[in-house]
């Protein structure tokens, strides 16, 4: 990475924060960003997620500090919380002349959403308690605090699970941030995080994001999508609902109108207000990558209803259920080994569908020369067989697996390295 100064960081900071949001011209900030970060803490993106470990607790997974250092990455989500913390903290110091209280949970390495604006605007009122799950997250943020010289705004560094943290003396907050979730709040405990520090936020205190809105859709290439409904929103009332241990939110049910089980597929999608007037919609980044679901697994039928449950073994996700499908199964035909995915890479949409096969009860022979070009590709990308064969079964679509993949391998952007993979990859099919 190139070695970046305090003044160039600084300088980069002061643009995402007071920018209009793009991915285009303000992703070379982040680069700064990330990259004057990673100098200071040791902990790097570019480092093998598989070398690091997530941590599992009882209301979901913890991602790794190197898997948090890359969320950084993502420019626009990056931007938009970086200005919806911003635009909160300034709301309230201007309401009132007493200290602004903030709880940021779930720090990450660089508390990306807070230090930088410690660091560039010098907010004395601002004390802000930092809480995260990982030890070596902590010295890393301790690090930063100290570099920055921002000490004066820290009340505590906190190592805790942030859905069982208790404040040690009676405490309410202003303002409570908290960016630990995935698209349609799976896996990671954003919600039991909410549920769980709702108690310590004042009456008129703000969530960071304010909103977390769950959607499904009814959609067809023809026709502009039809909204079903939001099937479930985080937001203040129902964290302190589920505090209140409330929880008929969990579940329900939405009715598909006549006339719409004829090719349409159900769509589930992830709208995020960030604060007041900043949102993430739909495909802004990982946190809105919809979910369609394949016609063979979500067997729609006019005037029938389609359920909903949100459970949490460990990794939290909304499980659907749909009618039942009264039509005689067909086997489906795996894509050929050289079609290709969006960037041009060969074999991984065939591997995709195997794996989806057999996850569904379908299985498919596998023959030696497949399974090795499987191995040899997981292997070219950096990515151990067991890490992507649990992948090919995490992600509910072909299009959320492939930005998985993309966010792991930089070189899926360049053709040339691609060339390279599909050559090796074909030549262990061809033996």
């Amino acid at each position: 990475m190139e070695n970046v100064s305090l003044g160039k960081y600084k300088t980069a900071v002061t643009q995402l924060l007071n920018e209009a949001p793009c991915a285009g011209t303000m992703a070379p900030y982040i680069n700064d960003l990330l990259s004057y970060l990673s100098d200071k803490t040791g902990v790097c993106a570019d480092y093998d997620m598989n070398d690091w470990d997530d941590a599992k607790t009882a209301k979901g997974v913890a991602i790794s500090p190197v898997q948090a250092a890359k969320c950084l990455q993502e420019t626009l989500r990056s931007q938009k919380f970086m200005q919806g913390v911003k635009r909160a903290i300034e709301d309230r110091l201007n309401c009132s002349d007493d200290n602004i209280h903030v709880l940021y949970a779930g720090t990450g390495p660089y508390a990306t959403l807070l230090l930088p604006l410690l660091c560039v605007l010098k907010l004395d009122r601002v004390k802000a308690t930092l809480i995260d799950i990982h030890p070596e997250n902590i010295d890393a943020v301790k690090t930063l605090i100290n570099h920055f010289d921002v000490t004066n705004n820290i009340t505590d560094v906190v190592c805790a699970d942030a859905t069982q943290w208790q404040a040690t003396e009676p405490q309410v907050f202003d303002i409570i941030i908290s960016e630990t979730m995935t698209a349609l709040l799976k896996r990671e405990p954003q919600v039991f995080i909410f549920a769980h520090l709702s108690q310590y936020l004042k009456p008129s205190g703000v969530l960071i994001p304010e909103e977390v809105s769950l959607k499904s859709w009814l959609v067809n290439q023809a026709e502009t999508d039809h909204l079903l409904g939001e099937f479930f929103k985080l937001d203040i009332n129902q964290s302190r609902a589920l505090h209140e241990g409330d929880t008929s939110a969990f579940s329900g049910a939405q009715l598909i109108p006549e006339g719409f089980e004829t090719g349409y597929r159900f769509k589930l999608t992830t709208d995020i207000k960030v604060y007041d007037s900043i949102y993430l919609t739909e495909r802004e980044c990982s946190l809105n990558i919809p979910l369609t679901f394949l016609p063979h697994k979500a067997v729609l039928k006019g005037g029938e209803t389609v359920s909903f449950e949100y459970v949490n073994p460990q990794s939290a996700d909304f499980i659907f259920t749909f009618p039942s499908d009264d039509k005689p199964k067909t086997e489906l035909e795996l894509s050929s080994y050289d079609v290709e995915m969006g960037n041009g890479l060969k074999l991984i949409k065939r591997v995709y569908e195997r794996a989806q096969m057999n996850k569904n009860g379908s299985k498919h022979a596998l023959p030696e020369q497949e399974w090795q070009a499987q191995v040899k590709l997981f292997e070219l990308l950096g990515i151990s067989i067991h890490r992507g064969v649990e992948a090919l079964y995490e992600h509910e679509s072909f299009s959320l697996f492939e930005s998985w993949l993309t966010a792991q391998y930089d070189a899926l952007n360049k053709p040339p390295a691609i060339e390279a993979v599909n050559d090796q990859v074909m030549r262990c099919l061809a033996k």
